[in-house]
């Protein structure tokens, strides 16, 4: 429920984030097959890749980790009110998953590494950033 719940958000703000010249990518670890459901099936509006070696993912500083916690159970609450719930998973459920905002020259502008399930950065911060940004991104 946490992916998708994040790939909402993410598409919530996607056309701010293109207006701001940036691109959006998301990187799933499951099959090619998977991933293609999944945009499908949540209306991804942005590329979503995939990496089943992870190898991305240790890059960015992603932990893998079990991801739950007494903080999971407020989070899971969040979003299931929001209308996430959990389904099939698919990939390896250990990744946790995380926001890296990359300037055009690959420069790190922002990275954030879930601690857990549901734990997502705001929005609001990644828009701020993309907003502070040189616009040659």
């Amino acid at each position: 429920m946490f992916c998708r719940e994040q790939a909402a958000r993410i598409a919530a703000i996607a056309s701010e984030v293109e207006a701001l010249g940036a691109q959006i990518y998301a990187i799933g670890n499951g099959t090619v097959q998977m991933a293609e459901q999944f945009a499908a099936q949540f209306n991804i509006p942005f590329p979503l890749l995939t990496d089943p070696s992870r190898r991305v993912y240790a890059a960015a500083g992603m932990k893998r980790n079990l991801g739950l916690g007494p903080s999971s159970i407020l989070k899971a609450g969040r979003a299931m009110a929001a209308g996430h719930r959990q389904g099939i998973t698919q990939g390896d459920v250990w990744q946790q998953g995380g926001v890296v905002v990359l300037s055009k020259d690959g420069k790190v502008l922002l990275s954030h590494a879930d601690n857990g399930a549901g734990d997502h950065l705001s929005t609001s911060e990644i828009l701020q950033t993309l907003r502070r940004a040189p616009r040659d991104r």
